[in-house]
């Protein structure tokens, strides 16, 4: 990771076009973490997407695996939101931050919605956003009641909602612990979904990505 996030700082110049240096040099140690963890990437695009447009891309979380089974399994040029504190670790926070990754502070309510309108520019320059609105790691496996952040984000970007469903990422590394167990991963890429500014939309993204989880 040193090395990387090291060859990521390096290659900063090169991010004047859509962050093209920092999506080759992470999707590569995503490549790597993958096929030393042993993991066999199942991926399932039910609406072939358009590489070259942006989404919020909206997954359930499970391990710490769902960042670069993501970068592997998406064909799109995606940055994550993140929390705040890791800019503030040597070398690895420095290249989140530089490479266009969105730091956002969940403890103040305006720095956040800050950070959303922050990523919101980001996809104009050409990143589709990913975002994980449960907020933490699934303890057991189920889905979690998802926050209302994609909401502003949605409305700061005018941008399509992509579903992603994944699992397995638990059992090849479940929260709280650092064993980890070889295995098979699925991501299911769902259909898009146009944001609606109604309460019953945040639920119909939740069920679209429970009901397509294998």
């Amino acid at each position: 990771m040193v090395v990387l996030s090291t060859l990521s700082i390096l290659v900063t110049p090169l991010n004047f076009f859509k962050g093209i240096g920092t999506y080759y040099v992470y999707k590569a140690y995503a490549r790597t973490l993958l096929f030393i963890c042993g993991i066999k990437l199942n991926v399932i695009d039910k609406t072939n997407i358009d590489k070259s447009k942006q989404y919020i891309v909206v997954s359930n979380h499970l391990s710490y695996l769902d960042i670069p089974v993501l970068m592997v399994a998406l064909k799109n040029n995606i940055r994550f939101i993140y929390k705040k504190s890791l800019t503030n670790i040597p070398i690895f926070g420095w290249a989140l931050y530089l490479g266009g990754y969105v730091p956002i502070d969940r403890s103040n309510a305006r720095n956040a919605i800050e950070s959303l309108k922050k990523a919101a520019r980001r996809m104009k320059n050409g990143f589709s956003i990913t975002i994980f609105p449960e907020g933490t790691r699934s303890k057991t496996g189920l889905t979690g009641e998802f926050k209302k952040g994609i909401f502003m984000l949605a409305e700061f970007a005018d941008a399509e909602i992509l579903p992603i469903s994944i699992s397995g990422t638990n059992k090849v590394l479940p929260k709280d612990s650092f064993k980890i167990t070889p295995g098979t991963v699925n991501v299911v890429i769902n259909d898009p979904m146009i944001f609606r500014n109604d309460k019953d939309f945040l639920n119909e993204v939740r069920n679209k990505i429970i009901s397509n989880i294998l």
